[in-house]
This record gives structure tokens, sequence and C-alpha cells, in this order.
């Protein structure tokens, strides 16, 4: 996590140096290079973060699945292809032909990683589903399955809105106030951060442990509505 925000900040730190350069000399110098490294680096490693979480890396089990390498083997590749597609719009223009067919594979490529990465979190809970009624530590399974069925749906809802939203929002707005679109990304980018490392941070001391009797039991009726966790 901490390596995304720093890839995250090195990367808008070298946009805005870079929109700075543009507008006074009409030339990069440089600062679009620093930029796509950043960008390519901080995509890569914000998928792999989220793939990681999804399949309870070091928070559920200290290794991975072979079909959960197998994603990453999946979501690596394509987040490469999509940062070049992204390089190819940025320096040939919005009206040129290799520009649109880019755009076209870019936005492909993103829906495949975005999809990929939520079946790790399906997976993990269902895991925690069928743990949860069969190992006798229903609470402490009760409260995973509940943090990574809320992760699901934030993850869900900041794909949503950054890759939709953001995009109609560009698109109605006046040229003006395209900036609030950049402005609304950020925000749900840094809102799904503070959530992630928040609800994911190492904690000293399990609060899992002391659990007595009555919560196990409200656990186990609890897991028993089949419905209520059904994604």
């Amino acid at each position: 996590m901490l390596a995304v925000l720093l890839l995250k900040s090195l990367n808008l730190v070298c946009e805005a140096e870079d929109k700075s350069y543009i507008k006074r000399t009409g030339t990069p110098h440089g600062w679009d290079v620093l930029f796509y490294i950043f960008s390519f680096l901080k995509g890569i490693t914000l998928f792999t973060l989220i793939v990681l979480i999804g399949t309870g890396w070091s928070f559920l089990k200290p290794y991975l699945q072979h079909k959960e390498k197998r994603v990453l083997m999946i979501v690596i590749p394509l987040q490469v292809i999509a940062n070049v597609a992204q390089v190819v719009i940025d320096e040939t223009g919005p009206f040129g032909q290799d520009s649109y067919t880019w755009r076209q594979v870019f936005l492909l490529v993103d829906i495949i990683c975005c999809c990929a990465v939520l079946f790790p979190i399906i997976w993990s809970i269902k895991n925690l589903r069928q743990a949860a009624m069969t190992d006798g530590k229903a609470a402490v399974n009760l409260m995973k399955l509940t943090l990574f069925r809320q992760y699901y749906v934030v993850v869900i809802s900041y794909i949503y809105f950054t890759r939709v939203a953001v995009y109609v929002l560009e698109t109605i707005t006046s040229y003006r106030y395209v900036w609030t679109s950049v402005l609304a990304a950020e925000m749900a980018t840094l809102a799904f951060y503070v959530f992630t490392g928040y609800s994911f941070r190492p904690k000293v001391h399990n609060p899992y442990f002391a659990i007595d009797d009555e919560d196990e039991e409200a656990a186990v009726e609890m897991l028993k509505l089949e419905d209520e966790f059904e994604l």
C-alpha cells in the first residue's frame, strides 16, 4: 500500500510538471517520460495490491493458490498493454486512426483487468463462508467475511465511478470545466486508498481473541441466513 501511495504521488508530481512545462514552452522536456514510467508502475502495483488483498494473502493465508497466481499472470501483462495503449493515445492525439484503435484496446484491456481482480475477492468470501460453518470460529470468520464483502462493494464502486461516471462527467461538461472530472477521479482514488489502508492495516493486538460464547452463537445464527450473504 505504501508503494502504491509513493508511486501515485510521483505520478501526480510528474504529470503536474509535464503540463506546466508544456504550457510555458510547448514541449514536455522529458517529464512525459517520467510520467509514463510512474503511471505504468502505479497501475501494475495497484492491481497487484487489489488481487493480493482479494486473495487474503497475509490476512487469511500466507500463500497464493494456483488459480490466484494465474489471475496475477493475466492482470500484469494486461496492464503492460494498457499502459502502452495509453502512451500511444496521449502521443498521437485524439483524432488519429491509431489513437482510436488503441483507445478501444485500452478500454477492453482495462475492463478485463477490472473484472479479473474481482474473482479473488469472491473466492475469499466463499472460502470464509465455508470455513465459518465448519471450523468452530464463526465470530472470527463473520468479521472477516463482512470486511471482504465491504471491500468487494467498494472495489465495484471505485471501478464504476472512475471508469464510467468520470467519463460521463468529462463528456457532458464544458471544456472549461474538464478539471472537475479529474478532481472527481482523484478524490475517488483517495477515498479508495484510505479505505483500503485503514481496513487492512496491521494490528498489534488481535481483537478477535476476546470473543465470548454469546457472540459466537450469534455469529452462527447469522451465518445460517443464506440469502443475506449471497453476492
